[in-house]
């Protein structure tokens, strides 16, 4: 429990905190990590949404960074085997391969016709 209230201080969501919990091996629901946090973690509720403001800045700053460098459009056109077009002209990642989170899923045809 004491894994929970630091991810919850990390400024981490109970959906995420159920998803790092899983993937170590261990089973639990989102539905028991909210009332865990609604029971137990009530009063560091102002430390966690400064937390929470905290890690979006700092996401929004890596993003920012990786963009600088190569677009999602320029990345997509250069590694185009991992990506198939749909029917309306959309780029999307192939279902079976495995990326990075920084890896663009999706690249929408700006230049969709309209009959």
């Amino acid at each position: 429990m004491e894994f929970i209230k630091k991810l919850y201080l990390e400024g981490y969501n109970s959906v995420e905190i159920a998803r790092i919990i899983n993937t170590s091996g261990k089973k639990t629901t989102k539905a028991a990590i909210q009332k865990y946090i609604q029971r137990n973690l009530k009063e560091f509720k102002e430390k966690h949404d400064r937390a929470v403001i905290m890690r979006k800045e700092a996401l929004k700053a890596v993003n920012y960074e990786s963009k600088k460098y190569m677009t999602d459009k320029t990345f997509i056109l250069k590694n185009r085997s991992i990506y198939e077009t749909k029917e309306n002209g959309d780029i999307v990642i192939k279902k079976d391969i495995t990326t990075t989170w920084d890896t663009p899923k999706r690249l929408v045809n700006e230049n969709k016709s309209v009959y």
